[in-house]
């Protein structure tokens, strides 16, 4: 592509998506491996105020909405495609060593390696989802079997383990690593079975689930756990209900997907039924970096596994999505949340009429 028709696009896709979208399309279109220091600090540098002010407000919230709305008709499996089947060796270049994982680490020492960050982050989560041999248990969305093996080295139950994924290449790399059950599957559109399930998870993929299908899908996982059942959630969202310039900006990254808000979001948990045990607030900056220096480090391995565009788009994926989290505009969240044991049958003129048939005198 010519530097001419290069910039034309810029201009083209800075009108019609904002001088975000178009900045950070024009990085990535670059036909050379970036120089990854520049790059980094042109995206999370502070901007002059007429640039920021543009970059934060423009298209106006009318105009994202429309925009939005049209990308998101796409089908879930295309966005999937997109982004995670670019390469299984091109991920395993910035991942840990140690569990391959694709999501936020709990970085709490200056010492602390990424293999150290991911090591806490799963014993935290071990921790709300308490898995038993025996229990019949699926991940929503498994990656490379992070927690597919964390589970099983608890459990010792492979059995009754299973994931569902949309990512062709992580199905075939979760049966050579370690021969996990991961079943090519929509678990948003797909049917569960009543109460077929003891706990559910999803680590880094509810961020994928737009905000018109999550009523519905919390529907269909509180009908797949047994009473008493866990629901654990690992994911970002927005700290306001206002839709960032960022949502769009984030097509060049997540194509087909949108976020939501933590108001939003612990709403349709509680209206679901489901309830609250445990949530925690998580910085995700730390693992972004860490990955970027990795991908950096390894930039040839990365590039011969799945080209110079690909390389480039991380790289600035990377840097904006450090730049998104450090302007506050999310924050990663863990919720352990349980479907009660058993639901009151009363009517609320009956709970009225219990409470005062008990009041004291």
């Amino acid at each position: 592509m010519s530097p001419i028709l290069r910039y034309l696009l810029f201009a083209w896709e800075s009108i019609i998506y904002g001088p975000a979208y178009g900045y950070l399309n024009q990085l990535i279109r670059v036909p050379e491996p970036l120089d990854h220091n520049r790059a980094w600090d042109l995206i999370t540098e502070d901007w002059p105020p007429l640039v920021n002010w543009l970059r934060k407000h423009y298209p106006p919230t009318f105009m994202r909405k429309l925009l939005l709305r049209r990308i998101l008709n796409q089908d879930h499996s295309l966005g999937i495609e997109n982004h995670y089947d670019v390469s299984n060796e091109f991920f395993c270049q910035f991942l840990d060593k140690k569990y391959v994982a694709y999501s936020c680490a709990d970085f709490i020492e200056d010492n602390d390696t990424l293999e150290d960050a991911q090591t806490r982050k799963f014993e935290h989560i071990l921790s709300m989802l308490r898995p038993k041999a025996g229990e019949k248990i699926l991940e929503l969305g498994p990656g490379w079997g992070s927690m597919l093996n964390a589970v099983y080295a608890v459990t010792g139950d492979k059995e009754n383990l299973v994931g569902y994924t949309l990512s062709q290449q992580q199905i075939e790399y979760n049966k050579t690593h370690g021969g996990f059950n991961v079943e090519l599957r929509d678990f948003i559109t797909t049917e569960y079975e009543k109460e077929g399930f003891d706990a559910i998870y999803a680590v880094a993929v509810w961020e994928h689930v737009r905000p018109s299908e999550v009523s519905m899908l919390l529907k269909k996982l509180y009908e797949a756990l047994k009473p008493g059942g866990r629901l654990i959630q690992h994911f970002f969202c927005l700290t306001t209900d206002t839709v960032p310039i960022s949502c769009l900006a984030g097509q060049l990254i997540f194509p087909g997907s949108q976020l939501s808000s933590h108001r939003f979001h612990v709403r349709a948990f509680e209206k679901a039924g489901f309830q609250i045990h445990q949530q925690t607030v998580h910085d995700y900056r730390p693992t972004i970096r860490a990955w970027f220096e990795n991908l950096t480090s390894n930039r040839e391995r990365a590039i011969e596994a799945a080209g110079v565009r690909e390389y480039n788009r991380f790289i600035i994926a990377f840097a904006a999505t450090w730049k998104f989290f450090d302007d506050g505009e999310a924050n990663v969240y863990r919720f352990e949340l349980r479907k009660p044991v058993a639901k009151t049958n009363l009517t609320d003129d009956q709970i009225r009429r219990s409470k005062t048939a008990t009041a004291p005198l």
